[in-house]
């Protein structure tokens, strides 16, 4: 396939390939899967709890106040608050879904490389994705993360797309509306909770009706940005408004901005160093000399059309970042704050938290994305070898970069490395092209039974670590996380609470200093009170304490009122103890002072 026939074939669509696209179906519907299937089967980790604190406060009270000292920026919370409102309310599943349904999403686009890494390249990259042990856990999880994910690749390829000089297609003007619909769907909500008084059926009727002329509104500005020179320009202005969104999610997005850009320098200078061998290389399918800096000058414009582009994408980036930081111009203060959360990130970005050292993202890769790690050392290989495939080059230097710069930072979690897993997903996708369309027809034999091979594993590498050993700290991407058993203290907080005839408004005191994610599962439990510390009480239905580190004092506290009824695991380390009080008890507990004999 010539390069005009590959531009030609993109004009035409995804729709000349049936093959591609039953491909394309297959991959997406596995991710879905993956990320959709049984969310309420792993407990909420103890950062899950934290943000689902947050999310209940501006879901009920309408409440969010960025604090650069509390876990990352508001984004999370206000694409989680939509969600939560359309979809179901406050539960583990519809909080869930808010972030799977990203992780779906990042799949999807890694579609859209077709041109710059191969029609088999592009699929593979996105089962790579799909498959990914890490990337399906982190879709699982109510963490910032798998957004950050997504909105690092939806910038890279905005602007491939915009220096490529593509007329817009129907996923940026779905993505460019609903950045523009999230912008306000929170303005939204807030004038239908103004309006209708606390009437839910008033409430939701005002909402659709705010809702459908905000959506009428955004159809206009996106048909006149159509019109402005075929919609080229959407491009620019969605990687602006992502970067913006990236700094509103993780404060970190600096770093994998600078790894993007020092990536497209050293591509660069490795193109300049073996311009000879490139001139003498003749035509190839995926050499795409569109991807320059010269080529991006001139997407740019000239006279007006540069100043409106560069403006545009400064106000967008800017009103994006105002908005959220500002969460929606309601705490003006968030914005400068939103400086400040550098100075304070030097230091909590000091530590290894997971005590694994230097190589502990090598050592977890290693482990279960050895597919992905190995191909896309290998992707990147060939890319440099060869020297004309940019963007492939460019995705073998992101993922170098990003792997270390976060093994240098001494600060470790296992999420942090699906920044480099991202782009390490595409240059092992680039490895299976380039091997079964240079190899002949023995070689595409081998990538096919390579590439089965590398799908199989880590398809039961997803598995196990996501449906199996998901509270199994061995596993690299389990980083002290709630054990199962803590769901079984849950169901009985429940079970007496219906016993004692309360039911919600049963009084449950917490006087262990370890109980994240409990609060967010009590969060309907208006008596519920996390001292945190010994309290006296007499009159609780139920006490939480810490056993082991706590037994000696509860026994002098509580023994003369409660019971002793089960322990539970909440996470590594740490073990928590159900008191209920003895008149609810009945015979289903132990007298407290047979804990020291334990």
């Amino acid at each position: 396939m010539s390069i005009e026939e590959t531009k030609g074939e993109e004009k035409g669509g995804f729709g000349a390939d049936v093959t591609w696209l039953l491909g394309c179906a297959a991959v997406t519907a596995l991710a879905a899967f993956l990320r959709f299937y049984w969310l309420a089967l792993k407990p909420f980790h103890h950062d899950e709890g934290v943000n689902g604190w947050f999310l209940t406060n501006l879901y009920r009270e309408g409440i969010y106040k960025y604090d650069p000292e509390n876990y990352h920026g508001p984004t999370l919370y206000y694409i989680s608050l939509a969600f939560t409102k359309l979809f179901g309310g406050l539960d583990t599943v519809t909080v869930r879904w808010s972030v799977a349904v990203w992780g779906v999403l990042i799949v999807v686009l890694a579609f859209f490389l077709r041109r710059y890494i191969g029609r088999v390249g592009a699929l593979a990259a996105a089962a790579f994705l799909a498959l990914s042990p890490g990337m399906v856990f982190i879709s699982r999880y109510f963490i910032h993360e798998i957004f950050f994910v997504f909105l690092s690749l939806a910038i890279v390829i905005s602007i491939t797309y915009f220096i490529d000089r593509r007329k817009a297609g129907p996923l940026a003007i779905g993505w460019m509306a609903l950045l523009l619909l999230v912008s306000f769907f929170p303005t939204t909500l807030n004038i239908a909770s103004s309006i209708s008084s606390g009437d839910p059926d008033r409430f939701f009727y005002i909402a659709v009706a705010v809702f459908a002329v905000e959506v009428v509104l955004v159809g206009f500005v996106i048909r006149m940005l159509m019109v402005w020179r075929d919609g080229r320009p959407i491009y620019l202005l969605i990687a602006s408004a992502s970067a913006a969104l990236l700094f509103a999610t993780k404060e970190t997005a600096f770093i994998t901005l600078g790894t993007m850009l020092i990536a497209v320098f050293f591509a660069w200078i490795w193109r300049r160093l073996l311009a000879e061998k490139l001139a003498k290389g003749g035509e190839d399918e995926l050499d795409d000399p569109e991807l320059n800096w010269k080529n991006f000058r001139e997407a740019l414009g000239s006279g007006i059309d540069l100043w409106l582009v560069i403006v545009a994408s400064a106000l967008a980036f800017i009103y994006i970042f105002v908005l959220f930081f500002s969460s929606f111009f309601t705490y003006p203060e968030g914005v400068s704050k939103a400086f400040e959360a550098y100075s304070i990130w030097t230091k909590t970005g000091s530590r290894d938290h997971t005590d694994n050292g230097l190589f502990a993202y090598l050592y977890w890769a290693m482990k279960v994305e050895s597919p992905i790690v190995l191909l896309s050392a290998l992707g990147t290989a060939i890319a440099f070898f060869k020297a004309r495939h940019r963007f492939a080059m460019f995705a073998g230097l992101w993922t170098l970069g990003m792997f270390l710069a976060y093994t240098i930072i001494p600060y470790k979690t296992p999420w942090l490395a699906l920044s480099f897993l991202l782009p390490a997903c595409i240059a092992a996708g680039y490895a299976v092209n380039e091997l079964a369309r240079s190899l002949g027809s023995l070689g595409r034999v081998a990538a096919v039974v390579m590439a089965g091979a590398s799908f199989a594993l880590l398809a039961y590498q997803t598995y196990d670590a996501n449906f199996i050993r998901y509270d199994d700290e061995k596993m690299p991407y389990v980083y002290a996380h709630t054990r199962r058993e803590f769901l079984d203290m849950v169901a009985d907080i429940e079970r007496f609470a219906e016993v004692s005839g309360k039911g919600k408004d049963t009084a449950v005191e917490v006087v262990s200093p370890d109980y994240w994610p409990l609060v967010w599962y009590l969060r309907d439990y208006p008596k519920a009170i996390f001292h945190g510390k010994f309290f006296d009480t007499k009159t609780a239905e139920m006490i939480i304490a810490k056993k082991g580190e706590q037994d000696a004092e509860a026994i002098r506290r509580y023994s003369a009122n409660y019971v002793y009824h089960a322990s539970y695991p909440l996470r590594p380390g740490v073990e928590l103890m159900l008191l209920v009080r003895k008149d609810l008890a009945g015979t289903n507990g132990q007298e407290l002072y047979r804990l020291s004999a334990r």
